[in-house]
């Protein structure tokens, strides 16, 4: 009886001394920012450009791992990342880190900020999952496996990944939209939201184009593909 009551005991302790060390997420004011560059471990992100939501960003841990359904029950230190955000000028600057290998809560990082309209974001990370909800002037990213969804609006995204999945429904056009994809394989959804011309080139050892519209040469939106595997749907 008394070995099963250490191990525990000597379990919290453990943890307990570890997170003392961790560095809370912050929540800033973004009212002022128009671009966001997030660099570092591999993530959830999510920007959103409401009006009618305070403008702020901050990053998070969430449990995702299998052991997280019993941490609560064991251990009293809180899902924190590493993470580090910095504001200069009008660019927020995340570094995106993990939590330590020893927790055992499997905590995942997150990045949450919503900004102005019309700003611009940079990504660079080995792996991320993002989604965009709004209007942007640029998206762009760098990735060995990338998961992107876009809801809303941006003129010019440009994606490099080794895996890609995009999923893109664009609300508008201003008739200035470019989407340029680089990849290994790629699984791309874009949706336009009217029967507007379209100048699409898919480049690729072996492709599936589903497509009712005919490639116009120097419409907009202008749409490249590059990989060495391609599915890409167009509506």
């Amino acid at each position: 009886m008394m070995i099963i009551i250490t191990i525990p005991l000597l379990l919290m302790t453990l943890v307990a001394s570890y997170a003392d060390g961790w560095r809370v997420g912050e929540t800033l004011d973004v009212s002022a920012i128009r671009s966001i560059v997030v660099t570092g471990d591999a993530s959830s992100v999510r920007i959103s450009t409401n009006a009618d939501e305070p403008y702020r960003a901050e990053t998070r841990g969430r449990r995702d791992g299998w052991f997280s359904r019993w941490y609560s029950s064991w251990f009293f230190s809180g899902c924190e990342d590493q993470s580090q955000m910095r504001i200069d000028g009008t660019t927020l600057s995340i570094a995106v880190a993990s939590t330590r290998w020893f927790d055992l809560s499997d905590c995942s990082p997150e990045v949450r900020a919503n900004i102005p309209a019309g700003g611009s974001v940079e990504i660079e990370q080995q792996a991320v999952m993002a989604r965009f909800d709004g209007d942007f002037s640029r998206l762009g990213l760098s990735s060995k496996a990338a998961d992107v969804t876009l809801a809303g609006h941006a003129s010019a995204v440009k994606i490099d990944s080794a895996a890609l999945r995009a999923h893109l429904v664009y609300d508008k056009l201003n008739a200035d939209e470019t989407i340029d994809v680089k990849a290994h394989s790629v699984d791309s959804y874009l949706d336009f939201g009217k029967p507007v011309p379209v100048d699409y080139t898919v480049t690729a050892n072996a492709s599936l184009i589903d497509s009712a519209r005919p490639s116009v040469a120097g419409a907009r939106p202008l749409v490249t593909i590059k990989a060495e595997y391609a599915r890409t749907t167009i509506r």
